[in-house]
């Protein structure tokens, strides 16, 4: 599949992951407040699971756990960690499940609030392909929630990322648990 699949803004991090959790807030009512902190709770949404990291058969490495359903402009944003304690911002918009059944949308590096100038990337269930910076992988290898968003087996969660340390944020604002 051609296409640009870049990890800006993270050469040398691994980080990636998930965590679950029931919410019973409908998608498209995600809270949209510019810095501060949102309760969890608001930052829950069906979730899909992309692995990323040295590997390049894409086995054992670290997850992150994408919100879907959301609005195209909503913002998610994840802050973690490089191995040598270096923190980095990255966020993402236009976050959505294609009709081909990939996953796609516009990472933007440096910031939590899809800030400047982003890429576009796209991901197809459980093919492992070589990323940005090269010495990095990623696979999607659950996207229940775009095939099935109806099925009981599409969980609810709070996005997040598999580094120690890591935090995820909507629209600028940390998602904290109250």
């Amino acid at each position: 599949m051609g296409r640009t699949n870049v990890f800006v803004g993270l050469a040398h991090v691994v980080l990636l992951s998930g965590c679950s959790g029931p919410s019973a807030a409908p998608a498209g009512t995600i809270a949209t407040v510019d810095g501060g902190q949102v309760d969890a709770s608001e930052c829950e949404a069906p979730v899909v699971w992309l692995r990323t990291g040295p590997d390049s058969s894409c086995g054992g490495q670290n997850t992150h756990a994408w919100p879907v359903g959301m609005n195209a402009t909503d913002c998610h944003g994840w802050r973690a960690a490089d191995t040598s304690g270096r923190e980095h911002d990255n966020s993402a918009n236009d976050i959505r499940c294609n009709d081909d059944g990939s996953f796609s949308f516009v990472q933007f590096a440096g910031n939590l609030n899809c800030a400047g100038t982003g890429v576009r990337k796209d991901y197809v269930l459980d093919v492992c392909e070589q990323d940005m910076p090269p010495s990095l992988y990623t696979v999607a290898f659950d996207l229940t929630c775009c095939r099935a968003p109806s099925d009981p087996t599409c969980k609810r969660a709070l996005p997040s990322v598999s580094v120690a340390g890591g935090s995820v944020f909507l629209n600028g604002a940390a998602c904290v648990p109250r």
